[in-house]
C-alpha cells in the first residue's frame, strides 16, 4: 500500500509557504500603494518611563512591537497605582508634572528626583520584584510587577496619601491586547500590543500645530502638556491629522489609528504642578479643534477637542533627530 505521509508532509510544507510568501507579497503590495511624500524630520523624541510624570528628551530610539523606547527604557513602562489597585494620572495628582526620571549613569536604574523628596532608585531589571497587581488604564486590564517598598513609601509621601505603589511591565505580567480596548480597539490589529500608553504605541505631534495653539494663547504651553513622543518640524500645522501611514528614515513604518482626544489632563502646568485656572489648552482647543461631521470618529471622540496622532508600529527600527518623516495620505 503506498504511504503517502511524506507526500502530506511535502505538500502541507509547500501550502504553508505559499501562504507565507502571499502574506509577505500582500503586506508589501499594500505598501507600495502607499504614496509617500516627505512632509518634514524628526526634531524631538521624548520617552516618558513612569505614566503621567516627566520625560525624558532623547537624541535616538527604537520602534518595537510594546512601542518606543531609548537606552533600555520603554515608554510608559513604569505605572502608579493607589491602594485599589487603580491607575494614577495627572488628572487626580497634578503634581506627579514635578517627578523627575533620569537614567542612572550606569543605565541599570532610574533616578526618580522630586522636590523636597530624597532621590529614589528603581532598577530596570531586578529579581526582587515579585508581586503582579491587576490595574486598568482608560478602562482596559494591565498588570504591572511591584517595584518594591521603598517606591511605595517614597510615592506615598510625596502624594500625601498611603498605599501608592510603583509597578513596571516584566515577562511576568500579561500582554495589554490593544484590540480589546472598547472605544478604539477596532483601529488596532490582531496582535498588537502595548504596556501602560493609553489608545496606541505611540503619539506624534507637529511642531506648528504647537506653535498654531500657541498664537491663540495668553500663556505659552510645553510639549510636556501633550507629551508627545515623536516631534515634527517642517509640515503645516494640523497636517499629521491626514497622515495615514508615516515612515520615519527607511526601517520604521507607522499607521495612524486616530487622532487623539485631548482631556484636563493637558490643562496642568507642568512648571507648578497645578491645574492652570484658565483651562486652557482645553478651552481654546474647543473653539477650532472638535472633530468635523465628516470624521467618521466624531461620536467617539465627543466633547473632547483633537490634537496630534496616536501611531501603531507596524515595522520596527530605529529612528534618530534629523530623520525625514514621510507621510501617505492612501
Amino acid at each position: 500500500m503506498p504511504d503517502f505521509s511524506n507526500n502530506n508532509l511535502v505538500l502541507g510544507g509547500l501550502v504553508a509557504c505559499a501562504v507565507g510568501v502571499l502574506g509577505i507579497s500582500y503586506i508589501f503590495l499594500r505598501r507600495d500603494r502607499r504614496n509617500f511624500t516627505q512632509v518634514g524630520v524628526v526634531s524631538k523624541l521624548f520617552i516618558h518611563p513612569i505614566k503621567s510624570c516627566r520625560g525624558l528628551e532623547v537624541s535616538q530610539a527604537e520602534c518595537n512591537a510594546l512601542g518606543i523606547k531609548s537606552d533600555g527604557v520603554m515608554d510608559r513602562s513604569f505605572l502608579i497605582i493607589d491602594g485599589n489597585k487603580d491607575s494614577v494620572s495627572r488628572i487626580r495628582q497634578p503634581s506627579l508634572a514635578l517627578v523627575v526620571p533620569t537614567l542612572s549613569d550606569d543605565m541599570q536604574s532610574l533616578l526618580i528626583n522630586a522636590s523636597g523628596m530624597p532621590t529614589l532608585t528603581v532598577p530596570l531589571i531586578s529579581d526582587l520584584r515579585g508581586r503582579v497587581f491587576n490595574s486598568r488604564v482608560l478602562g482596559l486590564g494591565v498588570q504591572g510587577e511591584d517595584c518594591g517598598e521603598a517606591a511605595s513609601e517614597w510615592f506615598s509621601q510625596y502624594l500625601g496619601k498611603p498605599r501608592y505603589r510603583l509597578i513596571c511591565y516584566s515577562t511576568k505580567c500579561s500582554d495589554k491586547i490593544l484590540q480589546n480596548d472598547r472605544k478604539w480597539g477596532s483601529k488596532s490589529k490582531h496582535g498588537e500590543k502595548g504596556m501602560f500608553q493609553n489608545l496606541a504605541h505611540l503619539h506624534l505631534l507637529s511642531e506648528t500645530s504647537l506653535i498654531n495653539l500657541n498664537s491663540k494663547l495668553d500663556q505659552q504651553l510645553h510639549y510636556d502638556n501633550f507629551r508627545p513622543n515623536i516631534v515634527v518640524e517642517g509640515s503645516t500645522a494640523f497636517s499629521e491629522d491626514k497622515w495615514k501611514y508615516v515612515r520615519i528614515g527607511d526601517e520604521v513604518h507607522l499607521r495612524t489609528t486616530h487622532k487623539c482626544a485631548r482631556c484636563p489632563q493637558t490643562t496642568v502646568d507642568p512648571n507648578t504642578g497645578k491645574f492652570m485656572e484658565t483651562k486652557e489648552p482645553l478651552k481654546t482647543l474647543r473653539t477650532y479643534r472638535m472633530a468635523t461631521p465628516d470624521d467618521p470618529d466624531q461620536k467617539t471622540y465627543g466633547a473632547n477637542p483633537v490634537f496630534g496622532t496616536n501611531l501603531a508600529v507596524e515595522s520596527f527600527g530605529f529612528i534618530k533627530l534629523g530623520d525625514p518623516v514621510y507621510a501617505s495620505m492612501i
